[in-house]
């Protein structure tokens, strides 16, 4: 594969012309032309129409600059790895959307006194955790795993050479506004929690209903109305202002605390936390010190509910 050429696709595409694209790359139009052609003719498909107005992608096109651009991305984080020995390294790391985990990452963050590292934290969805440690995109990853999700999960593990290892257990528990309905209890079932909206972290299109983020499964006609959300702060202005609800560990490290409650719900098994990573690659010095934090930080919390 000649990655250049992918390049010069991807600059073309983003130029909007051959001659910006060439005055862009500092070469010839002709030799730019030609190399695209070239690219053309490898892979069978035609990536622009050429007119007398300009160029234009075409279907076929637009797919194929997806894939260019996703190999590119790929090249240039094993280059900036590899090839750069005064480059900072990247701990990256994956979750779904934990407070404690925020938390934990800064923390680390903050132990850096050499500032010898860049760091990344991905809150995303259950399959896109899982994706991007299966493609190096991020070291670990930080899941919650139980009866309902543990086969679907261990699957993709098992089919894509990963492994897991567990951090912590917790009981479900509900998310609510101060000011809630249910805020004076000490203690819910499942049923009790079936007359308010609940809120729920939106998932990657199409994947399993198995994969949804939160710790119970109510059934789908079980509230009023379900709130779809992408990130936490959204998620705790809802819980704030309205009578909905969030289903999650209960654990609370950050000021956020301050802003609900958490109740228990003691009709249901625990969860477990756990973290993945590449079942071959040792663990780096910084997700090393990443999850000894996590662990300090569960087991304070944990054990303080214990106690």
């Amino acid at each position: 594969m000649n990655f250049q050429k992918l390049k010069y696709a991807v600059v073309v595409a983003d130029s909007g012309s051959f001659r910006e694209a060439a005055r862009r790359l500092f070469m010839a139009q002709s030799s730019l032309s030609t190399a695209i052609r070239e690219l053309e003719e490898m892979y069978d498909l035609q990536i622009f129409e050429r007119t007398k107005r300009g160029i234009f992608i075409t279907e076929e096109g637009s797919e194929f600059l997806s894939y260019a651009r996703d190999v590119l991305s790929q090249v240039s984080v094993m280059e900036n790895r590899y090839l750069d020995a005064d480059r900072k390294k990247l701990f990256s790391v994956s979750s779904q959307h934990y407070d404690f985990v925020s938390e934990a990452f800064a923390v680390l963050v903050a132990n850096d006194e050499d500032r010898a590292h860049h760091y990344r934290l991905l809150e995303t969805s259950t399959t896109d955790v899982m994706e991007n440690v299966k493609n190096a995109y991020s070291e670990i990853g930080i899941l919650y795993m139980n009866a309902y999700n543990q086969k679907v999960i261990k699957q993709y593990l098992n089919h894509n050479e990963l492994s897991y290892t567990e951090i912590g257990a917790f009981q479900p528990h509900v998310f609510v506004g101060k000011q809630h309905p249910l805020a004076g209890r000490e203690s819910l079932t499942q049923a009790d929690l079936l007359a308010y909206p609940s809120v729920t972290f939106e998932q990657t299109q199409g994947s399993s209903a198995q994969l949804t983020e939160e710790a119970l499964d109510l059934g789908e006609d079980s509230t009023q109305s379900t709130i779809y959300v992408s990130d936490r702060a959204t998620s705790i202005n809802v819980l704030v202002k309205t009578d909905a609800i969030l289903v999650g560990t209960g654990i609370l490290t950050s000021p956020f605390r301050d802003m609900m409650i958490t109740i228990p719900v003691t009709d249901v098994e625990d969860n477990h936390i756990i973290y993945i990573q590449n079942k071959y690659r040792k663990l780096s010095s910084e997700a090393e010190r990443f999850i000894s934090i996590l662990n300090d930080q569960l087991n304070d919390v944990i054990g303080s509910a214990d106690s």
